[in-house]
């Protein structure tokens, strides 16, 4: 649902804002239809375009006893779900990760490097690629970990159950500017797969893409601030469309706006919104249209907001995700439920006549 709105101008703010927001805390239960799931972060979604919704999820929960609870469970770098229909409140969903002596990645480790999934898109009819965003330890420092690139995986046919697919290796380039950047969200934009690269210091958001129908990513062509141009021809780094890109966001078109969601802060964060008229921008500067009530708890850790514009519902759904800066929080019986899940916010949102 999108309402319009007239307004006298928009110079500061986005061309979009939220008519209302609402904590979907009922669509929560969407994730628990598998007892040995027990839990993640990330919640990308990619439609495979045949009445079926890929979800995509970072480190995960998988119970290792009939016992079904987080103590006596195995912590996998990835997981994913395939989800039949598009009501989040009616569909069933089947989680799947790689299954052998003990629970492991549904996308494996490279060694001491390991991938969080990072959207992607299913041509229709055709293949599905998966981008992957490759993460080293770093023990001591910051969270632990630190961004290292970022890889691709294709489906040649996607159209049965996870556990059935083909994982291919898809060949790509590191980014020119910084070779540790990672995708955090991409789009369809015409015949192109266009994809928001974020820097791994100050997370600066640039545009690359690809044809729908490369064979690999070796080729990509960057936006420059003028022209799309490609990356062997650059004579200057890719323009900076976002200047504090986060990590993991959603790029999609809504009623000739696009639309660029994702959380904004660190901790106690909100959810925002830019706008702009073509991805390539201007983009607008971010105006919150939720702020997730997990924010208000102490040592708030709030983060991975996101839309969801092939799901139902009055409004555009969004998930986020909460976790704690203290891991035994997570294997408390009494948060286990609620901590560290993808939770839904529904927002309506009006189009600003400026």
């Amino acid at each position: 649902m999108v309402c319009i709105t007239l307004a006298a101008c928009c110079p500061d703010g986005p061309g979009v804002a939220a008519h209302s927001s609402t904590r979907r805390t009922d669509l929560d239960a969407a994730f628990h239809q598998d007892p040995r799931w027990l839990g993640g972060d990330g919640a990308y979604t990619i439609d495979l375009a045949d009445g079926r919704v890929l979800w995509l999820f970072g480190d995960s929960f998988i119970a290792t006893s009939d016992a079904h609870v987080r103590t006596e469970a195995t912590m996998v770098r990835n997981s994913v779900a395939v989800m039949d229909g598009a009501d989040l409140a009616t569909a069933a969903m089947t989680f799947a990760w790689r299954d052998s002596s003990v629970p492991a990645s549904f996308f494996p480790e490279a060694g001491d490097h390991w991938f969080w999934p990072a959207d992607g898109v299913r041509v229709p009819g055709g293949s599905l690629t998966i981008f992957l965003n490759e993460q080293m330890a770093t023990p001591g420092q910051g969270l632990g970990f630190a961004a290292a690139g970022y890889r691709a995986m294709r489906v040649v046919d996607p159209s049965g159950p996870p556990a059935t697919w083909t994982l291919e290796p898809v060949a790509t380039v590191p980014a020119p500017q910084d070779p540790s950047a990672s995708i955090a969200c991409s789009a369809v934009d015409g015949d192109h797969l266009v994809a928001l690269v974020t820097d791994s210091d100050a997370h600066h958001g640039r545009l690359a893409r690809w044809p729908l129908d490369a064979a690999d990513l070796t080729a990509p062509e960057w936006w420059d601030g003028d022209r799309w141009r490609a990356q062997s021809a650059l004579t200057r780094p890719p323009a900076i469309v976002i200047d504090d890109g986060a990590s993991e966001c959603s790029l999609h078109l809504d009623g000739g706006h696009w639309l660029y969601i994702a959380s904004q802060g660190f901790g106690a964060t909100t959810i925002v919104v830019r706008d702009a008229l073509s991805i390539e921008g201007p983009w607008s500067a971010p105006g919150t249209i939720f702020t997730p009530p997990e924010s208000s708890a102490p040592d708030a850790f709030v983060y991975a907001g996101k839309a969801h514009p092939m799901l139902t519902g009055k409004g555009l759904l969004i998930t986020y995700a909460d976790n704690s800066f203290t891991f035994g929080d997570l294997l408390d019986p009494a948060r286990a439920a609620t901590l560290y899940w993808p939770h839904v916010a529904e927002v309506v949102l009006d189009f600003l006549l400026c």
